[in-house]
């Protein structure tokens, strides 16, 4: 029975799992279908629905925002749920602007970045703390490449130059806050110079040491300097317990010398009235004011004594009696 030319044509498909053209059979998309029973078709929609999702973002309430658009800013966002177009169409920068940053320069073992030269040409190794916040995220963000290295650099310059202008013993001992102050001052002015948008809010120096071959001469010196100082804290501590003590005396002595001399000066005053009232009273009656004072003499010179008036002819007969003599001139 002759074989139906469709038949075989079928059947020799199935055997080599081609066409007629001897090229390899394409599956029927249109009835393809996934384990989940999904169409193929539907996945371009459903990654391109998660791709649009990917610009979804939240900025925390101490943050700033910066959205770039093809690497250029464009933007500032505020905290919250927001929302740019996906990547890479626009991708955003988060910028802490609440944070201290405290950024540590140098080391105890020392290194080139740390070690400086003084105003008296000795050379100290200055460990110390920088603490900044960002003020302006923009410039933060964008100005520089690296802003962390930019103020790393910045403040090991500015201590340079402080420290240059300062000697080794002023950054060993009663110096360090000015220096600090200073510092401060210069490394702010030089990331202003720069425009980095940051604040510097303090510098610290933590550790000034001088070289290890050094090291025990300049503590001979420190204790020594230590002595010193504790000498002058005794002698200034004894000074502030005798001087007042002294002040209080020499106070006291002249006080007195002042109340002597106002008594006396009282008392001759009292003594040139008294006489110029005798004087004045003498002029009236000179014997009587004689009398008078022959008699308190008498009074003064013998207080506890007791003494007898006579006076006329009895007076004299008993003179004789008494081993005395009578006045020359009669008197009484």
């Amino acid at each position: 029975m002759p074989m139906d030319w469709e038949e075989w044509q079928k059947s020799r498909q199935k055997q080599r799992g081609s066409n007629g053209a001897g090229l390899p059979q394409m599956p029927d998309f249109k009835n393809l279908k996934l384990p989940g029973g999904r169409l193929l078709l539907l996945w371009p929609l459903a990654l391109l629905v998660l791709w649009a999702a990917s610009g979804l973002f939240t900025v925390e309430p101490a943050e700033v925002g910066l959205v770039k658009r093809f690497g250029r800013y464009v933007r500032p966002v505020e905290p919250g749920l927001n929302y740019h177009a996906p990547f890479p169409v626009e991708e955003v920068i988060k910028v802490n602007v609440n944070r201290t940053n405290r950024l540590e320069i140098g080391g105890p073992s020392g290194n080139d970045e740390t070690m400086m030269l003084t105003q008296d040409e000795n050379i100290a190794d200055i460990r110390f703390v920088v603490q900044y916040r960002v003020s302006n995220p923009q410039l933060f963000a964008f100005k520089v490449l690296n802003p962390e290295k930019a103020i790393r650099d910045a403040s090991t310059s500015a201590m340079r130059q402080v420290i240059g202008r300062n000697t080794i013993d002023d950054a060993l001992t009663e110096k360090r806050l000015a220096i600090q102050e200073d510092t401060l001052r210069t490394l702010q002015a030089m990331l202003d110079k720069y425009e980095i948008g940051v604040m510097v809010q303090n510098v610290e120096l933590q550790d000034v040491q001088v070289p290890p071959e050094v090291r025990p001469a300049f503590r001979d010196v420190t204790s020594a300097r230590e002595d010193s100082n504790r000498s002058v804290n005794e002698a200034t501590g004894y000074a502030n317990k005798v001087l007042p003590e002294a002040e209080g005396q020499a106070f006291a002595i002249e006080a007195a010398a002042r109340a002597y001399s106002a008594q006396r000066v009282n008392l001759a005053l009292g003594e040139a009235a008294r006489f110029k009232a005798l004087a004045a009273e003498y002029q009236k009656a000179p014997d009587l004011t004689r009398q008078r004072l022959l008699l308190e003499a008498m009074d003064q010179v013998l207080p506890a004594a007791e003494k007898y008036l006579f006076t006329g002819r009895s007076g004299q007969s008993l003179l004789p009696h008494l081993g005395l003599k009578a006045p020359t001139g009669g008197g009484q």
